[in-house]
């Protein structure tokens, strides 16, 4: 069955998290993602070395590098940026995420990239956007969730500061970059032009939180850092069982499932209480319901409490680790796990795709890449060079 991408042919030069997820998500859908990396290979090959872990599959390279060929280069070589710029005149996209001074030291920045190809389109994945002060700054990660705003709604109840886990912004800069670049893919279908990029990991934080920063842009108003901290609601609340796992009721509609709510944990006699008749009310008295329903929560396991709360047609869902996640029913009947069969590894699971075409649905073909595992095949069958040629690239350290 044909994939979306089918025919678009990527160039991915980039490093870490945020820029290799982007070209992967391309893959997903059926591009011809090829890495270009250094000889000793881009640093998140070595990453969980840095740990001290060694692992015959390293997640933190495969998460990101799934379904790509790829080549060496040492583009610190003249002659190595002239096989990049063949490359680049048979390409449709070309995605970094290296700060753009190293991109134009190395004379691959978008101004001398369009003279080879000008309908490619050229996507830099960078840290806080291409203008302001802090358009060249290296960043990661972390400073990504922390400066986009994210880590001031995401606090404990004692309001510490709190990460989304690790890769968090990274992920998210990366899908907003594979969505800048079909966006681009599908303007230069219609128009004929090729153009520049960019995504980041501030604007992707944004993106994330873009209700919270409406909500204080129209009513002034900071959003609360804790939102346990500030809960009012227990019909949109997170409750612990009596085996210290967590659930959460997300009904906003309060008042239309109160009475439901009120059958389900026992508590019916409170269904018409004055202390408790609607949401405004439920919310000022909301610390002395709160200690009661604790406790009538913790006298059952989780999953008695979601058959009840489901067959009273209340909106509840567990609160996953990733162990449940991986059997959760519903993530399998939807294949956001699949299996990929590796002819060196065997069966290894992995996420699958999140979004669903049904005439043009995308794939999971393989792990990613060995270092350099298709040097010679990219650069016989795209640039037509001969074996004789490069033997002399070799011998020169192009790759």
């Amino acid at each position: 069955m044909t994939k979306p991408l089918e025919g678009i042919r990527v160039l991915d030069w980039t490093a870490w998290q945020q820029g290799p997820i982007a070209a992967a998500l391309l893959a997903d859908m059926g591009a011809e993602v090829i890495k270009i990396e250094p000889p000793e290979g881009e640093p998140g090959r070595g990453l969980l070395r840095m740990y001290g872990a060694e692992l015959p599959l390293n997640f933190y390279y495969q998460n990101q590098n799934r379904g790509k060929k790829g080549i060496v280069l040492d583009l610190a070589k003249d002659k190595a940026r002239e096989v990049l710029y063949k490359l680049v005149e048979k390409s449709d996209v070309f995605v970094t995420n290296y700060r753009e001074s190293a991109a134009k030291r190395l004379k691959l920045d978008y101004e001398t990239l369009k003279k080879y190809n000008p309908k490619l389109i050229y996507a830099l994945s960078s840290s806080f956007g291409p203008k302001g002060p802090d358009a060249n700054k290296m960043s990661a990660d972390f400073a990504g969730q922390a400066r986009g705003g994210i880590w001031s709604i995401t606090q404990s109840e004692d309001l510490v500061p709190t990460p989304i886990g690790a890769g968090f912004a990274d992920e998210v800069g990366g899908v907003m970059t594979a969505y800048g670049v079909l966006l681009a893919i599908i303007a230069r279908e219609r128009f004929g032009i090729g153009q520049r990029v960019d995504a980041s990991l501030l604007g992707g934080q944004i993106e994330m939180g873009r209700l919270q920063f409406q909500m204080y842009f129209m009513m002034g108003i900071v959003p609360p850092g804790s939102v346990m901290a500030a809960a009012r609601n227990p019909l949109y609340y997170v409750y612990q069982d009596r085996d210290g796992k967590w659930f959460a009721v997300a009904a906003l509609q309060a008042d239309r499932f109160w009475p439901q709510f009120c059958k389900v944990f026992g508590i019916e006699e409170l269904e018409k209480d004055p202390k408790f008749e609607n949401q405004t009310i439920r919310g000022q008295n909301f610390d002395e319901l709160k200690p009661r329903l604790l406790e009538i929560i913790r006298s059952k396991p989780r999953n008695e409490w979601l058959k009840a709360l489901d067959e009273a047609e209340i909106p509840a869902a567990p609160v996953n680790d990733f162990a449940d996640l991986a059997v959760d029913p519903q993530v399998i009947a939807n294949e956001y796990v699949v299996e990929i069969d590796d002819p060196i590894h065997g069966k290894v699971k992995v996420p699958g795709i999140p979004v669903k075409l049904s005439e043009t649905p995308g794939k999971i073909e393989r792990l990613a890449n060995e270092l350099g595992q298709h040097t010679e095949e990219v650069l016989m069958e795209l640039c037509g060079y001969t074996w004789d040629d490069l033997a002399k690239l070799r011998d020169e350290g192009v790759y």
